[in-house]
């Protein structure tokens, strides 16, 4: 499958790793501010809790804190966690031994995606493959080669 390169528009989820490789990469680091401004970005709290480990002191905190309740949230209610389950279950059935195995934040942002009808942006081989499994449009933030 071609990867699908992020174009800068349109409502995403974005995860961890999408925020992660902005830091790193000026254009990723523009195209997701930019969609910030115009409020295409949506959060969920696996998310937030992951950038806020990774913040550097209390000012990082604050600085994530800022960041996320400026943007829409995707509810990660019972109706997702739920959705999670299941996607773990099917994995399982579906797969070879282990098939289930993704990280928790990953499944419940793509699980979470689904659930609000948006796409997933990531630098994560891993919501790449669940998007594919959940029939989510999981788009890369930049070029993952």
């Amino acid at each position: 499958m071609p990867i699908r390169l992020w174009d800068g528009s349109g409502p995403v989820l974005a995860d961890t790793s999408a925020w992660m490789q902005a830091r790193r990469d000026s254009g990723a680091r523009d195209l997701l501010l930019g969609a910030v401004e115009r409020g295409d970005v949506r959060w969920c709290w696996p998310v937030r809790y992951e950038l806020m480990v990774d913040a550097r002191g209390s000012d990082g905190i604050a600085a994530v804190e800022r960041t996320m309740e400026s943007l829409p949230e995707v509810a990660v209610d019972r109706s997702v966690q739920r959705a999670v389950l299941a996607t773990m279950r099917e994995l399982a059935a579906d797969g070879s031994h282990g098939a289930h195995r993704f990280p928790l934040a990953d499944l419940a942002v793509a699980a979470a995606a689904q659930s609000a009808g948006v796409d997933i942006l990531h630098f994560d081989q891993h919501l790449e493959r669940l998007g594919e499994h959940l029939a989510v449009r999981a788009h890369w933030i930049s070029n993952p080669a």
